[in-house]
């Protein structure tokens, strides 16, 4: 059935789109679309029709997130290897993402690999990341881990005084394990954990 006001965004396209200082970014992608207006220059928050950041709901694996960025608002905390797809709803939203009022950002994790062990990573200026993936019982169960972490801190604490050494860094690291139970069964858990 058609929807209304909802944009189906896969993280290949997402990939396509030129980076801030090699950090592809979802919330950033999300910006460049017809009715959403960003913040500050650099920031990540996101004034869908006229409403602020504090009406949108965001939802990893369908928990949902609170504090979506990092770095005073200038990165997500999404890491866009372990993203599958995001699901952004501007309006005529259904009832179950009540109690907003702006906008529903709805993403979804990779589920792991099917046949054997993948990697995927990349070396940004501010960050690093690494992504690994694996069946590991043949069509029944498989597993994702993927982890961002900056750097900053240990390119600036040569530069700082004894006085002044306080480093800035964050990390992000998502998992996810898949167990396919039956033809229309499937159980997963799925869990992020991040520090700034």
């Amino acid at each position: 059935a058609p929807q209304i006001s909802v944009v189906l965004l896969p993280v290949s396209q997402i990939k396509q789109i030129p980076t801030l200082l090699g950090e592809k970014d979802v919330i950033k992608a999300l910006q460049l679309l017809p009715g959403v207006q960003k913040g500050t220059e650099g920031s990540t928050a996101l004034y869908v029709r006229g409403g602020g950041p504090d009406q949108n709901l965001i939802l990893l694996d369908e928990a949902q997130v609170y504090n979506a960025n990092h770095l005073f608002g200038f990165f997500s905390v999404f890491n866009g290897d372990a993203i599958k797809n995001v699901d952004f709803w501007k309006g005529g939203f259904p009832a179950r993402y009540g109690g907003r009022l702006s906008s529903v950002i709805d993403l979804q994790m990779k589920e792991g690999g099917k046949d054997h062990l993948r990697g995927e990573g990349g070396i940004g200026l501010l960050s690093s990341r690494l992504t690994l993936d694996k069946n590991k019982k043949k069509g029944k169960s498989s597993f994702l881990v993927s982890g961002r972490r900056t750097y900053l801190d240990l390119l600036t604490m040569p530069l700082m005084s004894k006085e002044l050494k306080t480093g800035y860094s964050f990390y992000d690291l998502n998992a996810k394990l898949n167990f396919d139970l039956g033809a229309k069964d499937k159980l997963y858990v799925s869990g992020y954990f991040g520090n700034d």
